[in-house]
């Protein structure tokens, strides 16, 4: 389910560029205070990658991972505990003031999960596109009408007007998504964040949305980071996939090498858990003779070294001490384990009893 340019459009980790990248995280972390104990959860924890500029990179895994997190880092929903952000090479600040923050937002804009409750139910839909283009001075009182009209019928929404006119409560799901998409368009950003876009919608126009964000990232030449859950839609979207688990990443690379050929074990698990790969799930390293273990790590403990091992069924003592750094098992692919250690001494071969 790969798209035409998919190869094409890949660029591996680590490849040199002649523009800097569109987005750029190094060690972003952030701890969130548990209640009122004393206690934190870390639901990022020193995350690092980057997404070229026309590249659409899908962030995946379980609920809880910390994909959504990233994101509100990102457009500044959330602050980050430490690490940096950087938006085609500047380094954005810690703490951003009112002027800066709007210079952000218009660059950067979020699609969010639920279309139900992402526009205001009281605003038609004409107002509510009216005001990144006003506020972001990309339209005057005189035109803004037909740059709202515009927007709508590149989304699918045609005639613009009559569309314009109408409130949420009058769209279905789809429709709705659509709306949200042309409110982010209406900003002209650099990245698009698309946080589960699809997964509140039937699974027959998930497609329709998907191929309508496609073509606008061509169009406009934008970068987009896809949130999703759903490895068959992240391997039709994505150049490149980044798995994480416990707030780190743990698997990245082509999105048909982490896909078509998963190495790190919690990957292999999620493949084994989606209908769409049942087929080939003898093909995994994981199988029915090395069942998966354990719980999912509580993140207000999480372990010192990888937070896969409780489950894994090739833990080994050494997967206890650190976490891992992300080896290199073909171009452009890395993975978070010490099995593709190649320092591993050959008395670790041997996943524990």
């Amino acid at each position: 389910m790969l798209s035409p340019a998919t190869e094409s459009r890949s660029v591996p980790i680590g490849t040199s560029t002649a523009a800097p990248p569109a987005l750029e995280l190094h060690a972003l972390t952030k701890v969130f205070k548990a209640g009122r104990s004393k206690r934190s959860v870390t639901a990022v924890n020193a995350l690092s990658l980057s997404i070229a500029r026309g590249e659409v990179l899908a962030l995946v895994g379980e609920s809880g991972s910390g994909k959504s997190t990233v994101a509100r880092l990102i457009a500044r929903l959330e602050t980050p505990t430490s690490g940096s952000v950087s938006l085609a090479g500047e380094a954005m600040p810690v703490h951003l003031n009112a002027a800066a923050l709007r210079q952000l937002r218009r660059r950067v804009q979020m699609i969010f999960q639920d279309p139900y409750a992402s526009l205001n139910a009281l605003n038609t839909v004409g107002y509510t596109l009216s005001r990144p283009l006003l506020l972001h001075h990309l339209a005057t009182p005189r035109t803004v009408q037909a740059s709202v009209n515009q927007l709508l019928e590149r989304v699918g929404l045609s005639p613009g007007a009559q569309w314009a006119a109408r409130r949420p409560g009058e769209l279905s799901g789809g429709q709705r998504q659509r709306v949200v998409i042309a409110r982010a368009l209406a900003a002209r950003p650099e990245l698009i964040l698309a946080d589960e876009p699809t997964s509140a919608l039937d699974v027959s126009i998930r497609l329709d949305i998907m191929n309508l964000l496609l073509d606008l990232k061509d169009q406009e030449g934008l970068s987009m980071l896809f949130i999703t859950h759903d490895l068959s839609g992240a391997r039709y979207m994505a150049d490149r996939v980044a798995v994480m688990y416990a707030g780190s990443v743990v698997e990245i690379g082509p999105a048909e090498a982490v896909i078509g050929r998963p190495q790190m074990p919690y990957t292999q698990l999620l493949r084994r858990a989606a209908p769409k790969f049942a087929e080939v799930r003898a093909a995994d390293q994981i199988t029915d003779a090395a069942p998966l273990r354990g719980e999912v790590p509580d993140l207000t403990n999480l372990p010192p070294g990888c937070a896969f091992e409780p489950r894994c069924p090739h833990a080994m003592p050494v997967c206890r001490s650190a976490l891992p750094p992300l080896y290199e098992v073909s171009p452009g692919h890395q993975v978070r384990c010490v099995l593709f250690d190649p320092a591993r001494p050959a008395t670790d071969s041997s996943p524990e009893a």
